[in-house]
């Protein structure tokens, strides 16, 4: 790594992620964005002597200006970088590097530009983008939505029968395919055309995240908006994030699953941080401390599947149409006109019947060929 890149690394690591660690996953995330938009590690703009690149430096100060005012909007913070920077750049160049800002601090897409997928059946369950005028703390909250309190019983039941959500009976019965996300809102969504799970895999940045919260007296209870003026998420979003991969999907003792996990690692570049289970240095793993007041809905979904599997096959397909109940009255006049056919094949083969029987008693000797 050039004496450049590791500089201002170790600057992201000291004010974003303020932990020591290699975060190879995040930063392959982080350089793929920005190189991605710019071609290199600096952004090149039109040749002007007045102009200067936009560093990484950058990035970092439009991290510290959201975290010190929550309410900025999209278009605030790009005029407040603008004085701080004291330079002359394109607002589109600003605008950037707010964004990626807010995904070096927070793994949140701010576009929601092909990050996924464009499909309707999941895109409903989807935070917008930051929208114009939207303070960014509406945005951050929005983007996870919590459980209302009529259906916290029932992720309540989900929890209870946890053991069925390992990620081997997922993909063996289910047929589910893991997928990573760098978008931490995606985490646990189901595509069910596709039957993929999306999983925000970047353990090692939610763990050097939770060890801010270390000494604090009651974690659990630190909303959104307070913590976003550290910086950071919620405690809490953050504790259920990463229980969900090591206590539910990947537990660390369930051979099986942590298999398809390491799978994950060396074939689809999921964090190898999430094969290191520490759970029980952050949280305890007990109903009373991971409620799922964040991805509970979600991992509702996946119960649903376990106690509904949908028909694999051609034939369980076809079945499973026929016996819904959304069909019952389609099957049940399909069967009326059967029995109607039926009825009427019936009649006219008792008719013909009567007939042969009537011919037969009115010439009962003259053969059938007729007189001779």
């Amino acid at each position: 790594m050039a004496a450049n890149d590791e500089q201002y690394t170790n600057k992201i690591r000291t004010e974003l992620l303020r932990k020591p660690g290699e975060f190879r996953a995040y930063f392959r995330v982080y350089h793929l964005i920005f190189r991605q938009y710019t071609g290199d590690h600096i952004i090149s703009e039109p040749a002007n002597p007045y102009q200067q690149p936009l560093s990484h430096d950058a990035v970092l100060t439009a991290a510290s200006t959201l975290k010190a005012n929550p309410k900025h909007t999209p278009e605030t913070a790009v005029s407040e970088l603008r004085v701080l920077l004291q330079q002359d750049h394109q607002d589109r160049v600003l605008k950037f590097a707010v964004n990626l800002a807010v995904q070096a601090m927070l793994m949140l897409d701010v576009n929601l530009i092909d990050s996924l997928t464009t499909d309707c059946s999941i895109h409903k369950d989807r935070r917008p983008k930051w929208a114009s005028g939207e303070p960014f703390v509406d945005f951050v909250t929005g983007s996870f939505p919590r459980v209302s309190t009529e259906r916290g019983e029932r992720v309540a039941s989900v929890l209870e029968d946890k053991k069925s959500l390992k990620a081997w009976k997922l993909e063996r019965r289910l047929h589910i395919i893991f997928r990573g996300t760098d978008n931490i809102a995606d985490h646990l969504l189901f595509n069910p055309n596709t039957g993929v799970v999306y999983l925000f895999h970047h353990a090692a940045y939610i763990k050097a995240h939770l060890s801010t919260w270390s000494g604090h007296e009651a974690p659990k209870g630190v909303g959104i908006a307070t913590a976003l003026e550290r910086g950071t998420l919620s405690p809490g979003l953050l504790a259920e994030t990463l229980h969900s991969l090591q206590s539910i999907l990947f537990r660390y003792d369930d051979e099986r699953s942590m298999a398809i996990l390491k799978r994950l690692v060396r074939k689809e570049g999921f964090d190898e941080s999430c094969c290191v289970h520490e759970g029980y240095k952050i949280f305890r793993d007990t109903a009373e401390d991971i409620s799922y007041v964040y991805w509970g809905e979600r991992l509702s979904v996946l119960h649903d599947l376990v106690l509904n599997k949908p028909p694999l096959g051609r034939f369980q397909r076809s079945m499973r149409w026929w016996t819904s109940e959304t069909n019952s009255f389609l099957v049940a006049m399909l069967a009326l006109a059967i029995s109607i056919i039926v009825g009427i094949l019936s009649l006219g083969l008792s008719a013909f019947q009567a007939w042969v029987a009537w011919q037969a008693w009115k010439y009962p000797n003259q053969p059938p060929g007729g007189d001779l």
